[in-house]
């Protein structure tokens, strides 16, 4: 076995050394999911990072977009990263443009606001013809950001079901709406990243997704005000826009999955990506289903 020869979970493998991690990846044909993990070491009882890498039997389209590149998902999950850090660098410049009202700061503002641009615009044309992007480009409210942080933080081959690319991005359902002393689960960022994606689409009404999102508020104010809820109605609207993060989450691992060649699995009620720029949403049987509750 390669490296320590550890098992983390069922056919991970850890790497303590990165050069022999990488050089088993790189040398392989077939995909290896990577990922960066803290592993006690039980003959010193101290924690240390390592690599665990998982083989699959998959092949990765990844390359035929770099063709002159040998770029893995776990590159990309760290150019996500990075794309993540410059928003909230951004936030961080307007909070302190606001706070001391300095010229030389909206300057600063200004600069790394187009350096930003420039970064993820450069990331995004890179991918320009990954389905993702056609599919973002015809639904109001997405952009280019939005594009590129669904490319890289979904990994179409770790994630097998759209369920699970919902939780790494911090909406698993229920257990997305943390209470007091309860663990997080997912990454609680690209959870605000995807309310607000939401929240774009539905304030520019998209023909397709919206009046999904109308129906399901409509469910949701009603059992809000079945339980008596205070302020059910912005309690609602919440719930209905966290609904339709994961609905676009879901349709990204599904084109990303449809790109690499991988099975999809559908859900009870189907809801499929939007098609074209142009298409709206028509079948009310759906709609009516999401109204009542009623997904059989």
């Amino acid at each position: 076995m390669m490296g320590s020869g550890e098992l983390i979970g069922e056919g991970w493998i850890v790497f303590e050394n990165p050069e022999e991690c990488w050089n088993f990846v790189r040398g392989r044909r077939q995909y290896t999911a990577v990922k960066r993990v803290m592993l006690k070491k039980s003959d010193e009882g101290k924690a240390v990072n390592v690599y665990a890498v998982k083989p699959f039997e998959e092949e990765c389209r990844l390359q035929e977009l770099f063709p002159d590149k040998r770029i893995h998902h776990y590159d990309l999950e760290g150019a996500g990263r990075m794309v993540i850090r410059l928003m909230r660098d951004k936030m961080s410049f307007q909070k302190l443009v606001e706070e001391y009202h300095l010229p030389w700061i909206a300057d600063i503002l200004e600069e790394a606001r187009r350096e930003r641009e420039a970064i993820i615009s450069r990331m995004y044309n890179a991918f320009k013809n990954h389905p993702i992007i056609q599919w973002v480009e015809s639904t109001r409210g997405l952009g280019e950001v939005d594009a590129v942080l669904f490319i890289c933080m979904i990994d179409p081959h770790l994630a097998t079901t759209s369920g699970k690319a919902c939780a790494f991005w911090g909406l698993a359902g229920p257990r997305s709406v943390r209470k007091r002393g309860e663990k997080a689960v997912g990454n609680r960022v690209l959870r605000g990243v995807a309310y607000f994606m939401a929240s774009r689409v539905v304030m520019k009404r998209d023909p397709y997704y919206y009046p999904l999102f109308s129906a399901k508020k409509e469910w949701y104010l009603k059992k809000c005000q079945e339980r008596g809820e205070k302020g059910y109605r912005a309690h609602a609207d919440t719930m209905a826009k966290l609904w339709l993060a994961h609905l676009l989450v879901s349709h990204a691992w599904e084109k990303y999955r449809a790109f690499e060649g991988l099975p999809i699995h559908p859900h009870r009620l189907y809801i499929p990506p939007k098609p074209s720029e142009t298409a709206a949403w028509d079948d009310e049987s759906v709609l009516e289903r999401l109204r009542t509750g009623r997904l059989e």
